[in-house]
């Protein structure tokens, strides 16, 4: 399975100048999510265990120290912790325990906040609330291998579940799949299954045996979400590129002379690039299956502490 190349940022900022005329979402999900789903995951945890930690009062620091102990215990090893959903289920651990001992609430339920792309109409798909239910659940289970095969092919087979009944539901026109938020949200949810199996396949200690791949290609007409009337945030967008500098002008002009059709108006089109350009971003971290599938790595909390791990 290979994964597209990053995209030119030689753009980025005539989507800038659209968002700034009609605010539409903003697509790129956590960071974390690619970073941690990627060869690179066990760094990245690293940077940001020391992130969180050093964000932290003293006395904070030694309450989120304290409830990590709780979890792990003394010894602080995670198996597997340092590579795809452990890294992440991790990483969300850290930013939960941490927002926790600053004294502010955090939901025990439903979508991990912040993880994927927010939605105002408080819609997510099943597989959002299936991954999320994984996630906070890893932790107490991760150094315990009989535990995490049986419960990693049970959310295997309910992610499997959701994406079959979603389907249906789509083939009914009774949810809104083609809309952007949704199709994003749904694109994550793809990676994330694929990482899972990666997963599964690790504790098993085995090659690949055949790993179910949702289809879950982006739609060809995405409903774009744009919180204005198209038709003039255009015009103005033209006329604001029109008076800009002259490099603006020209990856403009470059830009259009390099699409053959745009979509409704510019404003759409626009939308668009930032969509496509956000699921790029999220392969990026990949090479091939083959490199994700042999990562094994557990991560030693203790070592990579801040404070003194008693």
């Amino acid at each position: 399975m290979e994964y597209l190349l990053c995209p030119v940022e030689e753009v980025a900022h005539l989507p800038s100048i659209a968002r700034d005329i009609c605010p539409f979402p903003n697509y790129n999900p956590n960071p974390l999510f690619s970073k941690l789903l990627s060869t690179n995951s066990s760094l990245h945890l690293r940077n940001h265990y020391t992130s969180v930690q050093s964000s932290l009062t003293p006395k904070q620091l030694e309450d989120f120290t304290q409830s990590l102990k709780t979890t792990f215990g003394k010894e602080g090893n995670v198996t597997l912790g340092g590579v795809g959903v452990v890294a992440l289920s991790l990483a969300v651990l850290f930013d939960t325990i941490s927002t926790e001992v600053r004294g502010e609430w955090v939901p025990e339920s439903g979508p991990i906040p912040g993880l994927f792309v927010k939605d105002l109409r408080g819609y997510y798909p099943p597989q959002v609330y299936t991954i999320s239910e994984y996630l906070r659940l890893v932790p107490h289970i991760a150094n315990n291998p009989s535990r995490m095969k049986k419960e990693t092919e049970r959310y295997l087979k309910q992610l499997k579940s959701d994406d079959e009944s979603l389907e249906k539901l789509g083939e009914n026109h009774t949810l809104p799949l083609k809309e952007d938020i949704t199709a994003f949200n749904l694109l994550l949810s793809h990676v994330f299954i694929i990482s899972l199996q990666f997963h599964h396949l690790r504790i098993k200690n085995t090659e690949d045996e055949g790993m179910h791949v949702p289809n879950r290609r982006p739609p060809t007409d995405i409903i774009f979400t744009l919180n204005c009337d198209p038709e003039t945030a255009s015009k103005v967008f033209l006329a604001e590129v029109q008076k800009s500098d002259n490099h603006t002008q020209e990856v403009f002009k470059s830009y259009m002379s390099k699409v053959s059709k745009i979509s409704k108006t510019w404003l759409h089109e626009y939308a668009k690039l930032e969509f496509f350009n956000a699921m790029i971003h999220l392969s990026c971290g990949f090479i091939n299956a083959d490199s994700l599938i042999t990562q094994r790595e557990d991560f030693d909390l203790k070592a990579n502490a801040l404070k003194k791990w008693d």
